[in-house]
């Protein structure tokens, strides 16, 4: 082979390697296996690089409005993001040329680009025969070119989302239309968290019916809890919602004190929150036998058989790693972990860490929605989101938010205490004189109450009632 034709070869392999990238990016789809690799006629192989470069001055076309066009920059860098990652499908086909059998790419298609303000989504569309596993599997190749907030949504047949958010705002002010329009989306009964990239963040508790909230202190976790609680209390009436308050640090839930959702005093002892627990636990008992007895399987079912209409419960404990120890407290809340969602009865619990000493790994497990602020480290943050993401917030506030689905990032509406008192104060004067139904129905003496008692308490008992007939037996010996 003379200096002309190894000139000649090399020039022919970079226009199909640059006709390959050009077709990848103009279209987004199939990426064919290249022109003839050996001519056909001279007339057939001018044509053919004739063509080739006619591709590209027309990409360079397009090129050129793509330095400044947002939607081309991001197909491109998808394309090349599917090249790096393997997101494709591999066929073969007959080379027109030479006869040979020759593989081929197909790759997703780039459906639209939509970029808004806050974010930029792009719509996806998987060739028929591939695994939607393949781009799950590699969604860190997004990641990698758009950032750590990009995120890869499967609408299912095929079809995939991908979100490309831009900067979350430092400071987000609280305001109540915002969260109620939030909740009233989720249709359910539902916890407003804050603000992402795409919209506004509520979950549904009937579907993810336990909260945890970590983080270290000065981060956000008590103006969460101040923008939870003052939101369900402006949203839900006592008819509604029913809250049971553990404040270990006895700092943050006094001025819920006397509004007519929160049953009983709020309890700022240990001794004080166990005896809470046993007391949301007999609810809890009596919803399962008032279920059974009309065969419902949830709340909702229940209303519906019935008619009668009962309150969701909430316990939320703010440094619920103080009760270490306190086993029977542990136990209520494993309980109500395992079987609350269907009679209604939600946990939403806080504290500082995560790890072992501190929570028990039944709890964890039942906490279905998980929101980190700023944790103490690497660790911690794996062991509550599965990665270390949380460790490294800078901005307080915000927070990740982690359900069975999606990690998202949301920042946390700022919620001042003098605005919340003020709020609350406004709570109280419009459920003045609202007569709450007991969640439980008071005893009636008159009529004669089954008590079962374990082994220990009829022990008990029998000694009781002997040392009592003892009594009696004394008494009257003495007197004659």
């Amino acid at each position: 082979m003379n200096v002309l034709e190894s000139v000649t070869t090399a020039l022919d392999d970079f226009l199909q390697d640059i006709f390959r990238e050009i077709v990848i990016e103009l279209f987004g789809g199939t990426m064919f296996g290249g022109l003839p690799s050996v001519r056909l006629a001279d007339g057939l192989y001018f044509l053919a690089k004739g063509f080739t470069t006619a591709c590209v001055l027309t990409y360079c076309a397009l090129k050129v409005p793509g330095w400044v066009n947002d939607r081309i920059k991001v197909k491109e860098r998808l394309v090349r993001g599917f090249i790096a990652a393997g997101i494709y499908m591999e066929k073969q086909r007959r080379d027109l040329g030479d006869g040979k059998i020759k593989s081929y790419r197909i790759f997703p298609t780039i459906e639209r680009v939509s970029v808004a303000g806050s974010c930029t989504t792009v719509n996806l569309h998987l060739p028929i025969g591939m695994d939607p596993s393949v781009i799950e599997s590699r969604a860190w190749v997004f990641q990698q070119l758009f950032g750590p907030t990009a995120q890869l949504v499967n609408d299912k047949a095929g079809r995939f989302r991908l979100q490309i958010p831009k900067e979350l705002p430092t400071k987000v002010a609280y305001n109540l239309e915002i969260a109620r329009a939030a909740m009233k989306k989720t249709e359910g009964f539902a916890l407003y968290i804050g603000e992402a990239y795409n919209g506004s963040v509520a979950v549904d508790l009937k579907q993810m019916p336990h909260v945890g909230l970590v983080g270290v202190t000065g981060w956000g976790k008590s103006t969460a809890l101040r923008v939870i609680l003052n939101t369900w209390l402006q949203v839900y009436g006592p008819d509604r919602l029913r809250l049971f308050l553990g404040d270990l640090k006895m700092t943050e839930f006094g001025l819920y004190r006397n509004v007519p959702h929160v049953e009983g005093n709020i309890a700022v002892r240990r001794s004080e929150v166990v005896a809470m627990l046993a007391e949301v636990l007999d609810v809890l008992r009596y919803r399962q036998e008032r279920f059974h007895d009309v065969d419902a399987t949830d709340l909702d079912e229940y209303e519906e058989l019935t008619g009668e209409r009962l309150p969701n419960v909430v316990v939320c404990i703010d440094e619920v790693a103080s009760l270490e120890g306190e086993t029977a407290a542990h136990d209520v809340l494993e309980e109500i972990g395992q079987l609350g969602r269907s009679f209604g009865v939600f946990l939403v619990l806080s504290q500082q860490r995560v790890d072992r000493e501190v929570m028990d790994g039944k709890l964890k497990n039942n906490l279905n929605v998980r929101i980190a602020y700023r944790m103490s480290d690497d660790l911690n943050s794996r062991m509550l989101l599965g990665k270390p993401d949380a460790a490294d917030l800078q901005v307080k506030g915000r927070c990740f938010v982690k359900d069975a689905t999606h990690m998202r990032e949301v920042q946390t509406p700022w919620l001042a205490p003098k605005e919340a008192r003020a709020q609350i104060v406004e709570i109280k004067k419009r459920f003045a004189g609202v007569k709450k139904i007991p969640l439980i129905p008071p005893i009636n003496p008159d009529i004669p109450q089954s008590v079962e008692l374990d082994q220990q308490e009829s022990n008990e008992l029998r000694e009781l009632l002997q040392a009592l007939m003892d009594q009696e037996v004394q008494s009257h010996a003495s007197t004659r």
